[in-house]
């Protein structure tokens, strides 16, 4: 008898373990957490991996002027990332609650553009969707106390009367902020105008 539940004992622990594996692998906070990790790691390969085929990111406001601010497919989102890459970007996860197949957090990011200008950090509103193990979308909202503060730096950027000091620093300035706070390209042709 005791021989026998302990076979049987042994048996459901070897069949429920594939199971106990498959839900850690498919837990929506997990996935989304291990994507963070490949992501911050500069690993658009792997990160790539825990996107669906059919994956799509919204960023809201849109980087930059004339776009929407979606990207579909790994292709189109692998480049968006390569921008991110460039600007040596990183970001946090905060405050990450899941309701079924979808994870909220707050995303904090930071880059060496928005360091340049003395902008520490912005936090967005990050709301993913995980199916099946894989990210199908996620949606960036830089949150309004994010877009006041970088309002605020680029009204103190300094006027130069045509040094060449913020071309390049402005450039990056800017183009981070486009990209990450949906000022557009609008603004940097005003502070250029303003400076020629």
């Amino acid at each position: 008898m005791k021989t026998r539940l302990i076979a049987i004992t042994t048996l459901v622990l070897v069949l429920a373990l594939p199971v106990a594996l498959y839900a850690q692998e498919t837990d929506p906070t997990s996935v989304v957490e291990a994507w963070q990790d490949a992501m911050n790691a500069g690993d658009a390969d792997a990160a790539l991996t825990f996107l669906a085929e059919d994956a799509f990111i919204k960023l809201v406001p849109p980087p930059m002027e004339g776009h929407d601010g979606v990207f579909e497919g790994k292709e189109a989102i692998r480049a968006w990332w390569e921008n991110l890459y460039a600007l040596n970007g990183t970001s946090t996860l905060s405050d990450c609650h899941a309701n079924g197949e979808t994870v909220t957090c707050i995303l904090n990011y930071t880059d060496d553009s928005l360091q340049g200008i003395g902008v520490d950090s912005i936090d967005n509103e990050f709301v993913v969707i995980v199916r099946d193990g894989k990210i199908q979308t996620y949606t960036a909202t830089t949150t309004p106390e994010s877009l006041a503060k970088l309002q605020a730096t680029m009204a103190a950027l300094p006027e130069t009367g045509g040094v060449a000091f913020p071309t390049y620093a402005l450039v990056m300035a800017i183009g981070s902020l486009a990209v990450l706070g949906g000022l557009g390209l609008e603004l940097l042709r005003r502070r250029l105008h303003q400076q020629g």
